[in-house]
């Protein structure tokens, strides 16, 4: 009987090593598919951050592409449907213009703001087609003094 409790002994001590083995090796696996997972997510959702002249150096390849511009406002081109909510206007960068077109709720302090950031897609025939748009307000917000 002695000769009988060794070797399961043994076998038992070698199945504890073994699915320590498997259960380190599975979480492995796991941490490895969660990684994986998270860093493709963030490479297809991953969108450029340009000014107009890097779009414009960069126009060819970017064309049905999403990608984030900003740019200073041309105030002087808004155009606002209120039945349609279509808003049209320029991005302006020294001798750079780039047409945009955003459908949607027009922000509150779009003519007031200095310069916007479009996120969209540049169409082929140069238009810009904004699905978000923010805008940077005047950073010349002065305090009141108050009344004596």
């Amino acid at each position: 009987m002695s000769s009988m409790a060794a070797p399961t002994a043994e076998r038992t001590a070698s199945v504890k090593t073994g699915g320590r083995w498997k259960f380190f090796i599975g979480g492995l696996l796991i941490l490895g598919a969660i990684a994986y997972v998270t860093l493709s997510s963030f490479q297809t959702n991953a969108i450029y951050y340009l000014n107009l002249k890097e779009l414009n150096a960069q126009r060819g390849s970017l064309i049905n592409q999403p990608v984030r511009v900003n740019a200073p406002l041309d105030r002087s081109s808004i155009q606002f449907d209120d039945k349609t909510l279509v808003l049209k206007f320029n991005l302006k960068d020294e001798n750079l213009l780039l047409p945009v077109v955003y459908k949607g709720v027009k922000p509150d302090t779009f003519e007031q703001g200095e310069s916007v950031v479009a996120e969209g897609k540049l169409g082929t025939d140069g238009v810009f087609q904004a699905s978000t748009i923010l805008v940077k307000c005047p950073s010349k917000y002065e305090s009141g003094t108050p009344a004596k």
